[in-house]
Parts: C-alpha cells; structure tokens; sequence
C-alpha cells in the first residue's frame, strides 16, 4: 500500500501506514473484486454525558464533532481504515464509499 493513499484515507488524522494490506485479486466468481460477501463500516457518536449537555439546537456542527471525535467517535474513514489494516478490504473501497473528510 502507498502511503499516499493510507494518508488520504486516514485524513485529517495521522495514522501509521499498516504493516500490510490486503490486495484485490479477483477471480470471475467474485467479479473481480477480491473479496467476498460484504463488510460494513460505522460512524457510532457514543451519547456521553458532555455531549448530551453540548447538543442543543444552537450547537455548532463543527465543535460538536471535534467534541465526538475526542470522546472516541471514529469517523466513517477511520472505521474502514482499521478494515483495511485488518486486510477485509481496501483502501480503494472505503474511499469510494466514504465522504471527502475535507468538505
């Protein structure tokens, strides 16, 4: 894996490039995708109690974010990030699946 796309992947944060990474190779009974069946990806804001007193409908979008992130939210790509360091898919996938971090 080139660390330019581990680095698109995992941005704005900075996380080691993985040992390995899985590679599709694909074969016709996968259509060539080089994985099998599907693995999901989640974005899970824990509900913790500095969060429910920040969460109003005045909150700031951005501050609530930077606020979900440090109490241990992972976003979507970060989420795929720990599938790919894990070789269940590739960083070509999450990236088509997961929204630009720079939006």
């Amino acid at each position: 894996m080139e660390q330019e796309a581990w680095d698109t992947l995992t941005l704005p944060w900075k996380v080691k490039l993985p040992k390995k990474a899985a590679i599709a190779e694909g074969c016709l009974e996968i259509r060539e995708t080089g994985f099998l069946g599907r693995e999901g990806i989640y974005e899970v804001m824990p509900f913790t109690e500095s969060l429910f007193r920040f969460a109003d409908d005045k909150a700031d979008l951005p501050e609530l974010l930077r606020l979900t992130y440090k109490e241990g939210m992972l976003s979507l790509r970060l989420s795929g990030a720990q599938k790919v360091a894990a070789g269940l898919t590739t960083v070509t996938e999450v990236l088509r699946v997961t929204p630009d971090m720079q939006n």
